[in-house]
């Protein structure tokens, strides 16, 4: 028996969520220390939104390596290189992402010219 009981209440979250920075879906899970993209090292914490079905992913890239292709979140003075998503749904039936923003543009109410990796793949896809 284990000392301490856990819960996985996000099954199947980390095989939706993709990394904002360099867009890798491979995530290393380190024991009390938290959930990081195997490529760039953004940190990854999520949480129980208050009434839907789903989660809420933060990602922090204060831990961010420099590699080729990732893009670091924006950061702000006070909060650092935050940002946060929402995605609705379940382990059986699937998630969608309902919403993503970059802390920096909620807080500072300005829009950035940064995008999520998934989003910067959409836009060099379509130029080409």
């Amino acid at each position: 028996m284990a000392i301490v009981d856990t819960e996985e209440r996000y099954a199947g979250a980390f095989d939706t969520v993709k990394c904002p920075v360099c867009g890798s879906d491979e995530w290393t899970h380190l024991v009390y220390q938290g959930v990081f993209c195997a490529t760039c090292n953004t940190r990854c914490t999520l949480r129980e939104p208050s009434d839907d079905q789903g989660f809420i992913a933060e990602f922090d890239s204060q831990y961010t390596w420099s590699v080729e292709e990732a893009e670091p979140i924006p950061e702000t003075d006070e909060y650092g290189a935050l940002a946060s998503g929402k995605w609705l749904g379940s382990e059986s039936r699937g998630y969608d992402r309902y919403w993503f923003l970059a802390y920096a543009d909620h807080v500072d109410g300005r829009e950035s010219e940064w995008e999520p990796a998934w989003d910067r793949e959409t836009v060099n896809a379509e130029a080409d």
